[in-house]
């Protein structure tokens, strides 16, 4: 039985939160129980970008502050570091709040740019990882996520928050090696199980609703939640925000490999998850419904998940920065002075929604029929 404990926190007060974040640990042995004296510590945030701790986007510095103070207590030595989509660390950590945690608590930022192959024997679809060789050097990662929808994988939580520590642009080529939402899954699934985090927590405090991860709506939820198990952290996670698993890719993928029970069976989760659920949370772009066919037509299901997915269009808020251009794995995004906005070739689109993810104007919007040509 996987144990994954939440506890209730209404807001980002520091005592609030340390306070909860110890209770939601205590069923999984608190943080003692996997910080050593004197081990490097690697609490790895979800900063995909540089915005304001108020828009959701990443994870709260409260939370990450009182993941620090928890690590130095069990006598850990602190680092804080990802992988942004784009800005330096050191500027998305000081627009996320994460530079004011650091000089408060003594934690070192770990700039995550060299990458090594990493060779992994527990992998199905990928057995070798472009992945950062900073992490790997530390003793332990404790992988701090935020709870936000996703348009790709329906969630972004524990399993999904891995994804940050490959390096540069081996994330645009893993999108395009890997295009169907199933199969990167599978691929998250196998990073996941690469990299082993020792730990997990998600931040839901406040989550992101409807067009995650970057231009959603932040959602008061009023949780933390913590598990050795990131796969069974995900699935409290998913009940939690009202997702089924066959909602969220990552976790259809966890029940193919039989790391999951169908329902929940063998995760056990202490504390009031049913109390905190919210009402009528947006799932963005992830479908209801279906539980019944894809127990019995699972293939049938996932050719018309593909059918249904929606397709990035770039609105009039565009700025025609050419941040998407950049970050777009198959190419298929031009941006001209000559025209209002960027383009997009619809016919190498691979709806990974990187576009999506990487506007800072929020202009990229989702339509549930492919446009009749590129705009």
């Amino acid at each position: 039985m996987n144990t994954v404990g939440i506890a209730a926190c209404h807001n980002y007060d520091d005592a609030a939160v340390k306070r909860a974040l110890a209770e939601a640990l205590r069923p999984c042995g608190g943080m003692g129980k996997y910080v050593r004296p004197g081990a490097a510590v690697l609490v790895k945030p979800n900063l995909l970008a540089a915005a304001s701790p108020d828009e959701a986007v990443t994870t709260h510095p409260a939370v990450v502050k009182a993941v620090i103070e928890l690590v130095q207590e069990a006598g850990g030595r602190a680092y804080v570091g990802d992988g942004p989509m784009k800005s330096p660390l050191p500027v998305v950590a000081k627009e996320c709040g994460i530079s004011a945690v650091l000089e408060q608590t003594g934690a070192q930022l770990l700039s995550i740019e060299k990458a090594v192959v990493f060779h992994t024997e527990s992998g199905s679809l990928q057995r070798s990882f472009s992945l950062s060789a900073e992490a790997l050097n530390m003793d332990i990662i404790i992988n701090t996520a935020k709870l936000k929808t996703h348009n790709l994988t329906g969630i972004t939580a524990a399993v999904k928050n891995c994804y940050g520590l490959v390096p540069g642009n081996m994330k645009k080529y893993y999108h395009l090696r890997h295009p169907l939402p199933a199969d990167f899954a599978e691929l998250l699934l196998d990073l996941y199980l690469a990299v082993k985090p020792t730990l997990s927590i998600v931040d839901a405090v406040v989550a992101m609703e409807g067009h995650g991860p970057r231009s959603g709506r932040p959602r008061p939820v009023g949780a933390l939640l913590a598990s050795a198990d990131g796969v069974a952290l995900d699935a409290a996670c998913a009940e939690l925000a009202g997702f089924s698993y066959e909602e969220i890719c990552t976790l259809q993928a966890a029940v193919k490999r039989r790391m999951l029970v169908p329902g929940g069976g063998n995760v056990q989760v202490k504390g009031p998850l049913q109390e905190l659920k919210p009402e009528n949370f947006n799932k963005g772009a992830a479908r209801g419904g279906y539980s019944f066919l894809w127990r019995y037509f699972p293939s049938l299901m996932r050719n018309m998940q593909e059918k249904r997915r929606p397709w990035p269009v770039i609105g009039s808020r565009c700025t025609n920065c050419g941040d998407c251009t950049g970050h777009c794995p198959s190419g298929v995004i031009t941006a001209s002075p000559a025209r209002d906005r960027a383009r997009i070739d619809y016919d190498g689109c691979l709806r990974c929604y990187c576009c999506l993810e990487i506007c800072p104007a929020g202009a990229v919007q989702l339509a549930k029929k492919k446009p009749s040509r590129e705009r």
